[in-house]
Parts: structure tokens; sequence; C-alpha cells
């Protein structure tokens, strides 16, 4: 005997959840999708006008940027350029009022040089400068955003904007040493965040010093690539507490090794290693007293101490 399937009918409660679903779901699409053909349409409005009201940074869409390597301490400033043209033809022909908004993060404060201002038919172009201070102490990781908003006010109405992303990081060369009490092991980890490769020695048309761009340092031989560096780390310490691993990769590419002598035998006690531009590298080191904790932030020197060139 066949079983029959039954197919469970919806109640009509359910009947009306799921049309509610259904029409939000096509709401959502359609304001998204109408927003978009709204600018659109306004925007071609605006240029039969010959009403141009643009900027570097700010966009009718709200632009998006993440900028990494804050200190979190200094001031942060952020030049905004609006002009009221679009090439060197087509230009407004009047003057066009603005003003400025502004909506950032409780942890933070921000200034601009203008609350508002005026694009001068004569020089189509003007600016504003906003700046974000820090009001309380930030930690690797954390992160503020700014808003930032544009909106011309005379003869139309037009709203350009922008979100500004800070995350605090150190730009440059940083290291940790990473140890907890009864570990056998810590582990020094450096970080280079440099976008940079400085010459070491002249090739081509690059001379001793200049600076080329990652992009730049891909695309040479593997021979002209060892003729650079982004940096130089240098590590030394005291084989009497520690010891390194020298079958860790790190170690193996190293350079300038020095040792000592202790009980007639030779211990390592200082070696160099080059790193990429944008990378990190860890160096494991054995400890004699096990009950040690090592660790620390790299602000001052710890038991294996780093030295930076670049």
């Amino acid at each position: 005997m066949v079983k029959k399937i039954r197919i469970k009918r919806f109640n009509s409660f359910q009947h009306k959840i799921l049309l509610l679903v259904s029409i939000i779901f096509m709401l959502t699409i359609g304001f998204t999708l109408g927003r978009y053909v709204y600018h659109k349409v306004l925007d071609f409005y605006f240029r039969t006008q010959n009403f141009y009201f643009e900027s570097d940074k700010l966009t009718a869409s709200g632009a998006s940027y993440s900028l990494d390597y804050w200190n979190g301490v200094d001031p942060y400033q952020i030049v905004v350029n609006l002009n009221s043209f679009k090439n060197n033809e087509l230009k407004s022909d009047h003057d066009i009022e603005y003003q400025v908004k502004l909506n950032c993060s409780d942890t933070i404060i921000c200034n601009s040089t203008k609350n508002k201002g005026t694009i001068y038919q004569g020089t189509n172009t003007d600016s504003f400068v906003v700046t974000i201070t820090p009001s309380q102490a930030f930690k690797d990781g954390d992160s503020v955003v700014a808003y930032i908003e544009a909106e011309s006010t005379s003869p139309y109405h037009k709203k350009l904007s922008a979100q500004f992303k800070l995350v605090v990081g150190t730009y440059g060369l940083s290291h940790e040493i990473s140890d907890h009490e009864n570990d056998v092991y810590l582990e020094v980890k450096v970080t280079n965040t440099l976008l940079t490769y400085t010459v070491k020695e002249a090739f081509g048309t690059y001379q001793v010093g200049e600076q080329i761009s990652i992009s730049q340092y891909n695309e040479l031989s593997d021979e002209e690539k060892k003729k650079c560096v982004s940096a130089s780390i240098t590590l030394k310490f005291n084989p009497n507490e520690v010891y390194v691993d020298n079958n860790s990769t790190t170690y193996l590419n190293s350079y300038q090794i020095k040792t000592e002598k202790i009980n007639n035998y030779d211990y390592i006690n200082e070696f160099t290693f080059d790193m990429d531009a944008s990378s990190s590298s860890v160096v494991k080191f054995y400890k004699k007293d096990v009950t040690k904790d090592y660790s620390s932030d790299g602000s001052t020197n710890g038991i294996v101490k780093v030295y930076y060139e670049y």
C-alpha cells in the first residue's frame, strides 16, 4: 500500500506572517534600488541646471574608509575638498553655499574648520579640515568612527557624506614577548607594518637608500630583491637565561650571528634577520628557568632585546 504524502497547509496566521515578510523583503529591495535611481535622476537633473557639487572624499551614496595605524594619541586631520565642476569645460556658473555636519564616536572630539562655507563661481573649489582628537586612552585594536556630511543649501540641496573608521595600531615596527610561568619556551613576535623597501645595493635605475613600494618590489627579479630590505631586526640575549630554537625558519635565514663561550661551548647571543614589508615573524626561545615569566609588550627592554633598522 502506497503511503499518502500529506502536505501541511498554512493557517491564516501563517499566511499573514509570510505575506508580511514578503512585503518587507520587497520594500527593502525596492528602497535600495529606489534610492540608487533617485540619486542618479537627481544628479542628471542638477547637471541640466549646470549645478555641480562634488568632493574628493564625500559621495552622494556615502563613502566608507578604514584608516589603520592611528596611534590613538595625536589628533588626526581629514582634509575634505569640495568643487563645483565636472571638468574644465563644465562648471557651475553660480555660488554654492553649503553646511557641514559631524557625528563621531563618544571617545573622540571632532571639530571642523568650517560649519558652513561657499564654493564661489570664480574658483569653483573650497575645502575644510576635520580634526579628530582622542578623549580617552586607547590600545591597539581599538577603533573610532567619524561621520562627515556636507550639504549644499543654495541654489539646490544635495548631500555628500563619508564614514571614516580609524583603527589604533603601531605603524612601523613593533614587538612583544609572549610568556607565562612554567612555560618551557617564550616567543618573540616582531611585526612590520611598513609598506616600503629600501635599496641596500644599487641596481638598474635604483640608487642606495631609495625607497620602493611593495608593488615595485614584487616586479623585481629574485636577484634584485636580495638587494632590497624593508626592515632588519637584531635580537640580543643572554644564553645563561634563554637560548634560541635554532631550527626555526627565522633563525635559519639569519646572519651576523654572534656567540660567547660558556663552559668551553659556543652559545649564540645575537643574530640579525630581514623582514618583508607588511609581515610578522616569530622566534622561539627556550627558558633556563621555567618558573619565570618574561612577557613584555615591547615598550621596554625585555629578556630578549630587539633592535630595528630600516
